[in-house]
C-alpha cells in the first residue's frame, strides 16, 4: 500500500529520516512496508511495536514511518557514551526500569511524553519491555495504556494508538529482508467509551481501564507482528501464504493483501509438526531458486515467457560484470571492516544481541573506515575530493554487496540443482517448485 504523505518537517526532521533509510539501505537487502487504511500523519499519535531486533528496530522504524517517532528508551542506554548522546539529539525519552539498579522515577518521562503529545508528535515504545529472541508476542506491560491515558487527561487531544510489526527474515544476519505492517490505528476516545463503566474516570487511576487498554494494545500488535515457533518456520510459513493466495486469487499482478497472508500463515502454525515441516522444505527451495534468478514470486507468476526468462538471468550476469571494477575498488578500500564485520556475525550471542551488535558494528567501522579515507583524500585532493568520495564510497561498498549476494545466490542454486539431478529448462523447474509450495501449503490447510 502506498505510503501516507508525511507532513512538513523540519530540517532536522528530514536529515535523520534520510540518514535512517540511507543505513537501512545498505543493512538490509529489502524493506516491505505495509500501511493499513486510516493512518496518521499528524497529531498525537502513540506507536507500539514488537521488540525483536534491538537497535534494528528503531532505525528500521524511523526510515519507514512517515514522520520521525521521539523513542522511549531505557535510560541505561542514555548513559552510554556516544549511544546516549545520540539518544539526546533524536529526542529519545529515558524511562527506568524497576529491575534496573538504581532509584528513579518516571515522572520525567511521563511529562516529556504529554509535552511531546501536546505539540502533536509520535511517541514510540517497545511495550514488551524487552527484546524478544523468538517470534512471539510477550505480555505487554501497561506503560503505553499509561501514557497515552495521562495525555488525554492532560488535555492532549485525539491521541491515536498505532501497532507496528517487524518480521525479519533473519534478524541476527546484515543484508536479509524484512517486512513492516503498520496496523489500523485506535481512537483513544472510542476505546474508552467501550471499556470505562459509566461514573467511572476515564484516566490512569482507573485500574481496569488501563488493564483493558493494555489488552486491546497487546491484540493490536498480536495481528501484525509475528507470533511463531521459531523464525525458520515464520518466515517459510508466511511466505508459503503468499504463493497460495496470489495462485487463487483474480488478479495475479495484485499485491497479496497482507491481513490474508497473515491470518493464512496463522493457520499453518497451528497444525501438525509434520505438514508445518513439509511446506518449509517446500519454501526453502522455491526462495533457492526465485535468489538464484533475482526474481520475486510476483515476477515470476505474472506470465513470464521463457524468453523473457532467459533474458533475465543473462541480464543479471551482464550486471554483474558492470559491477566488478566498481566491487574491486570498494573491497580494496572496505576489506578491514568488512572482516571485522564478519567476525562479530560469528560471535556466539544471543540473535537479539547480534542483531544490535552488527548494525552498529558495520556503522561504526565503515564509518571509521570512511573517515580516515576522507581525511587522506582531503590531503591530497582538498575538500572536492572529500566531497567525492563520500559520494563514492557507499556505491563502491554497495557494489561489492550486490556482486557477492548474486554470485554466492547463484552458486548455491546450482550447486543444489546439480546434486539433484536437476537439469533442463530451468524456468520449468522453478514453476514446478512453486506449484510444490502451493501444494503442500494446500494440504496443510
Amino acid at each position: 500500500m502506498t505510503t501516507p504523505l508525511p507532513p512538513p518537517q523540519s530540517r532536522k526532521d528530514r536529515f535523520i529520516r534520510t540518514l535512517a533509510y540511507r543505513l537501512v539501505w545498505l543493512l538490509y537487502r529489502d524493506v516491505d512496508v505495509y500501511f493499513a487504511p486510516g493512518q496518521v500523519t499528524e497529531g498525537a499519535e502513540v506507536t507500539v511495536s514488537n521488540h525483536f531486533g534491538g537497535f534494528a528496530d528503531p532505525l528500521l522504524l524511523m526510515s519507514v514511518l512517515p514522520r520521525r517517532p521521539r523513542i522511549i528508551a531505557r535510560d541505561k542506554i542514555f548513559k552510554i557514551p556516544v549511544v546516549g548522546w545520540i539518544m539526546k539529539w533524536l529526542g529519545g525519552i529515558p524511562v527506568h526500569r524497576a529491575v534496573d539498579k538504581g532509584r528513579s522515577g518516571n515522572d520525567q518521562m511521563f511529562g516529556s511524553c504529554y509535552k511531546a503529545l501536546h505539540n502533536g508528535d509520535e511517541i514510540m515504545i517497545f511495550p514488551e519491555g524487552v527484546t524478544r529472541d523468538d517470534p512471539s508476542i510477550a505480555p505487554v506491560k501497561t506503560g503505553a495504556a499509561r501514557i497515552a491515558m495521562g495525555a488525554r487527561s492532560d488535555g492532549v487531544a485525539d491521541v491515536k494508538i498505532t501497532a507496528a510489526g517487524i518480521h525479519y527474515e533473519d534478524k541476527a544476519a546484515l543484508r536479509s529482508r524484512v517486512s513492516i505492517h503498520i496496523g489500523e490505528p485506535l481512537d483513544l476516545d472510542t476505546e474508552l467509551g467501550r471499556i470505562v463503566e459509566p461514573g467511572e474516570p476515564d484516566d490512569t487511576s482507573n485500574h481496569a481501564a488501563v488493564r483493558a487498554l493494555t489488552a486491546d494494545i497487546e491484540q493490536q500488535l498480536r495481528r501484525v507482528a509475528p507470533n511463531f515457533e521459531d523464525w525458520t518456520e515464520a518466515r517459510a510459513l508466511t511466505f508459503g501464504s503468499e504463493v497460495l493466495l496470489r495462485t487463487v486469487q483474480d488478479d495475479p499482478g495484485a499485491p497479496v493483501p497482507i491481513s490474508e497472508r497473515d491470518r493464512v500463515a496463522a493457520l499453518l502454525g497451528r497444525r501438525p509438526a509434520a505438514s508445518r515441516a513439509e511446506v518449509v522444505a517446500a519454501v526453502g527451495q522455491y526462495e533457492s531458486d526465485l535468489d538464484a534468478v533475482g526474481l520475486s514470486d510476483a515476477d515470476l507468476y505474472q506470465n513470464f515467457s521463457a524468453g523473457q526468462f532467459l533474458w533475465h538471468v543473462v541480464w543479471n550476469l551482464l550486471v554483474a560484470l558492470l559491477l566488478l571494477p566498481f566491487a574491486i575498488v570498494g573491497i580494496a578500500v572496505n576489506w578491514i571492516p568488512m572482516v571485522l564485520v564478519w567476525l562479530l556475525g560469528r560471535l556466539r550471542v544471543a540473535p537479539a544481541v547480534k542483531a544490535t551488535i552488527l548494525p552498529m558494528g558495520a556503522i561504526l567501522l565503515f564509518g571509521i573506515t570512511w573517515g580516515i579515507t576522507a581525511w587522506g583524500a582531503n590531503e591530497l585532493f582538498g575538500l572536492e575530493g572529500v566531497g567525492g568520495l563520500l559520494l563514492l564510497m557507499p556505491i563502491y561498498l554497495f557494489a561489492v554487496i550486490v556482486l557477492s549476494e548474486r554470485l554466492a545466490l547463484i552458486w548455491k542454486s546450482t550447486r543444489t540443482w546439480v546434486r539433484q539431478g536437476r537439469v533442463g529448462n530451468p524456468q520449468e523447474r522453478i514453476m514446478a517448485d512453486r506449484q510444490q509450495v502451493v501444494d503442500t501449503v494446500t494440504d496443510a490447510l
